[in-house]
């Protein structure tokens, strides 16, 4: 992936984290108030960090067939810690929860989700950032 490409990536991500941290402290009564602010957000951090992911690993030969196997493929690759490539795993179930609607949204997880995707999509920021030095 050009140095530019994954720059431009991160530099959105940054800017997703940035609108997300405005919810760090909301009430379960805001979050459903702002559900749909919340969930296009969820999206995009699934689909900007997998989008990532599918670049570096295409340029090993290795062709993820979903959003979940990105990550999944990711930690196997070492490309992620393995612990944080599960846990965007089930970031990237949410994903298909909010965009497909296989399930009824559950508001509480949804509240619940929004600290840890802050420190989780972070950590996956930095450790592509630090692909940036070698």
């Amino acid at each position: 992936m050009a140095v530019e490409v994954l720059l431009r990536k991160l530099i959105y991500l940054r800017q997703l984290l940035r609108d997300l941290e405005f919810y760090r402290h909301a009430s379960l009564s805001e979050v459903v108030a702002e559900h749909y602010k919340l969930e296009r957000l969820f999206e995009l951090l699934a689909v900007t960090a997998s989008d990532i992911l599918n670049h570096l690993l295409a340029e090993q030969g290795i062709v993820a067939d979903s959003y979940r196997a990105s990550f999944r493929l990711a930690g196997e690759q070492g490309m992620i810690p393995v612990e944080l490539a599960g846990r965007l795993q089930d970031a990237a179930g949410m994903h298909n929860v909010l965009v497909h609607l296989y399930d009824e949204i559950d508001y509480t997880i949804l509240h619940a989700s929004i600290v840890p995707a802050l420190a989780d999509f972070a950590q996956f920021g930095q450790a592509m950032e630090s692909r940036l030095d070698e």
